[in-house]
């Protein structure tokens, strides 16, 4: 049984949107509603979904796609929001699906190259650096941080968040692996799609690469740990997140 109520956003065309809170910190605070909402690209949002939008509060749209994907599908605009756009798939050879054309992305690109791709892209990446300086101002939250389909990108940017936040690393666990649920049928759609192109093994490594996995996460907290010792070290390290600076955010953000 889990510990929170997954607060699920109901769009119309809006893939994988959720509120990140309810999460309980180590310390049994929990995770205050409407400060951090993860979810898939906004380009399609209908009327209904701007209007449902436009209720939640947001105050910062963090986008983690580079400017191909974001002019493929731009943002809607929201005048009270404030727009950051930085790509965070950092020096990867590889180009994100939504560039590279689906179908050859998922006959070339294999598990273990997007467990290395989770590995490296906790570090070093302006995106997610910006991200940690952004969430510490209380004038920007609420906060939506989205890439293409909220999963690799967002994943991790969700989990840093979560980290910082004292939220334990099976909580973090579970929340990327929730994705899978959402992106469900996104994914079926796809897979119709392709299908007639796909051989059974190209079929089964595009479910792989759009599956959230637990290897691909715990590749990047792995990392994490052999590189700086502990998650505190990394966020201190990496992000000049000291101790005392994660409790003022933590005192902000958790109740």
């Amino acid at each position: 049984m889990k510990q929170f109520d997954m607060k699920i956003i109901p769009f119309e065309a809006v893939h994988n949107f959720r509120d990140m809170g309810g999460y309980k910190s180590r310390d049994g605070r929990s995770v205050k509603n409407g400060l951090f909402y993860r979810s898939a690209a906004l380009g399609k949002m209908t009327k209904a979904d701007k209007e449902l939008f436009g209720t939640l509060g947001v105050k910062t749209i963090f986008d983690y796609r580079d400017n191909h994907e974001a002019q493929n599908n731009p943002n809607p605009i929201f005048p009270q929001a404030k727009y950051i756009q930085i790509p965070a798939k950092g020096n990867h050879a590889f180009e994100m699906p939504t560039n590279a054309g689906k179908k050859d992305f998922y006959k070339v690109v294999n598990p273990e190259m997007f467990r290395e791709f989770y590995a490296q892209m906790p570090f070093n990446n302006a995106s997610f650096k910006e991200l940690m300086v952004t969430i510490q101002n209380p004038e920007n939250l609420g906060l939506v941080h989205h890439c293409a389909v909220g999963k690799d990108r967002t994943g991790i940017g969700g989990a840093l968040i979560l980290l910082a936040l004292d939220v334990p690393e099976e909580t973090i666990m579970e929340d990327y692996l929730d994705t899978n649920i959402h992106l469900r049928s996104l994914v079926e759609q796809m897979a119709q799609a392709i299908q007639q192109d796909y051989n059974d093994r190209e079929l089964q490594q595009f479910y792989a690469l759009m599956s959230a996995r637990e290897d691909y996460l715990q590749a990047a907290f792995d990392a994490m740990d052999n590189r700086f010792g502990s998650k505190p070290a990394f966020l201190e390290q990496e992000f000049g997140l000291t101790k005392e600076k994660r409790a003022q955010l933590q005192a902000h953000c958790l109740t």
